[in-house]
């Protein structure tokens, strides 16, 4: 527990009370023990500086960071107030003792302005941080390389326990070119930016949840926890809301199984530090071991970098199986997906993409040095408002999908096999597989989430109906939750349920 000498003075003899009270009490079997903690209060709006309790709060930073703070405390900052600078308190908790930063009283989300600074909060080489409940700003006249939050392992250890929820994160003045001198900056530029540098230095249970980040230079979310050879373990990334963000929407690199999850990005690249120069994409993976991108919905992009500006994206480095399942993605000017395992050390995952729904995209991307296999099921691919511009790796399986086309638009067929789709408007690749209408009940009305697109589902009278192939390993649920058997045929496209 850590106190100031006057809040010791103060709470001594309550302290010692409450010790002589416990003497003889054990802890009883199951049971964890938790540490207490003391609670210090920061009020930036005070005129005279106090010593941390509730009735006398600190009112700066500064004060913040030159303690020390110990497993089970609580840093809370007064609702509706403004700290200027950098917050970066000192201290390590533990699994069962997290230290806590949050907020107190009613009203606004206090709010820590880095007011130009590298980070508006930052931990280094820390363990067990639960971070909520505060706005986070970081505006400045010129950019840089600059972020919201930052956590950073730098010492050649393993850091781990990091709970980042409810923060609203805005105006972030981070680097918007990828390329040139400024593409390390831009990397390390986002509204949070989790980093490990150094042999040995990783960072593992990391839970990035139910944040909104929006205008921030250099994109919303970048999660690197460790390196290619010393992945970072227990990522998860969900139900964050990334908009207008001036790069790329979400990342999770260097991870072992993260999974990406719930989330919306839109108007990626856009806002009012927009993405100046490169590349970006809207969700994305990199050196990455069995990563899973799922259930998200990614809309709205509308500035084309070089090449990029996908929705989704498995990109170099990543091994094992590259799942991109149960999203939503809709009039993105990149398209929806870019293979781009040849655009540095080739992992040669395997790419997964099942059960989601394209509206108006029309474009996927491969840059796969030929190695990284792609199998494409149960998909709709609806694209009307131009024509298909579409390539995929040397090593394709295409089936089971529904794609819905313009008659000028044409499919690839070399190194791809295209087995039990239905074709409407494009041509047929190949002599197998349905042409015509696959009777949607109002299709190319998605909105703005992965509950807008029943419109996607089959009517009774669809040609599609239960005479899909059956592909082992299935995921056994469609887009909406239906089951889907290992034995019986299912419907081609996303929509596994009663024809309606």
């Amino acid at each position: 527990m850590r106190t100031t000498t006057k809040r010791r003075q103060a709470l001594g003899g309550g302290l010692l009370a409450i010790s002589l009270a416990l003497v003889g009490t054990a802890v009883l079997p199951g049971q964890v023990a938790m540490a207490a903690g003391t609670t210090t209060y920061v009020d930036c709006s005070r005129s005279a500086s106090g010593d941390g309790s509730q009735a006398s709060p600190y009112n700066s930073l500064s004060q913040v960071n030159a303690e020390t703070y110990a497993p089970g405390d609580t840093l809370a900052f007064a609702s509706g107030t403004t700290c200027t600078g950098t917050l970066a308190p000192q201290g390590s908790g533990t699994e069962a003792a997290p230290i806590t930063i949050t907020q107190y009283g009613t009203g606004a989300l206090p709010v820590i302005n880095g007011d130009g600074a590298a980070s508006a909060v930052t931990l280094t080489n820390q363990d067990h941080w639960k971070v909520s409940n505060l706005k986070l700003t970081n505006p400045a006249s010129s950019l840089a390389r600059r972020t919201g939050l930052r956590i950073s392992a730098t010492d050649n250890q393993s850091h781990t326990g990091f709970d980042i929820g409810n923060l609203v994160i805005d105006r972030v003045a981070g680097q918007t070119k990828k390329s040139g001198t400024t593409t390390e900056d831009f990397v390390q530029s986002a509204g949070i930016v989790t980093g490990a540098t150094g042999t040995g230095s990783k960072l593992s249970d990391v839970y990035i949840h139910h944040n909104t980040v929006t205008n921030t230079g250099g994109g919303g979310l970048k999660i690197r926890v460790g390196s290619m050879t010393n992945q970072g373990t227990d990522v998860r990334i969900e139900n964050n809301t990334i908009r207008d963000v001036g790069g790329d929407g979400i990342i999770a690199s260097f991870a072992n199984a993260p999974m990406i999850q719930y989330n919306v990005a839109s108007g990626v690249g856009n806002g009012v530090y927009p993405f100046s120069g490169g590349n970006f994409a809207g969700i994305w993976v990199l050196g990455s071991h069995n990563p899973t991108m799922q259930k998200n919905a990614v809309y709205g992009i509308t500035r084309m970098s070089v090449a990029d500006s996908q929705a989704f994206d498995c990109d170099w480095g990543n091994t094992g199986t590259c799942l991109i399942q149960y999203n939503f993605s809709r009039d993105n000017i990149g398209g929806f997906f870019l293979d781009c395992d040849g655009c540095g050390t080739v992992g040669g995952a395997k790419q997964v993409i099942r059960y989601n729904i394209s509206e108006n995209d029309c474009r996927m991307s491969s840059v796969s040095a030929g190695l990284s296999a792609l199998h494409m099921y149960n998909n709709v691919i609806y694209c009307t408002d131009k024509k298909f511009n579409i390539t995929l790796p040397e090593e394709s399986l295409v089936e089971n999908n529904i794609w819905v086309g313009t008659s000028d638009s044409s499919l690839p067929t070399v190194g791809v096999t295209w087995l039990w789709n239905v074709f409407q408007g494009v041509p047929k690749p190949t002599a197998n597989g349905i042409a015509g209408d696959p009777m949607f009940m109002n299709p190319g009305s998605g909105g703005d989430t992965i509950y807008s697109v029943d419109g996607y589902k089959l009517k009774s009278t669809s040609p599609g109906l239960n005479n899909g192939t059956v592909i082992p390993g299935n995921g056994g649920r469609d887009y909406w939750g239906n089951p889907v058997s290992s034995t019986a045929k299912p419907h081609r496209g996303a929509y596994n349920g009663p024809g309606l």
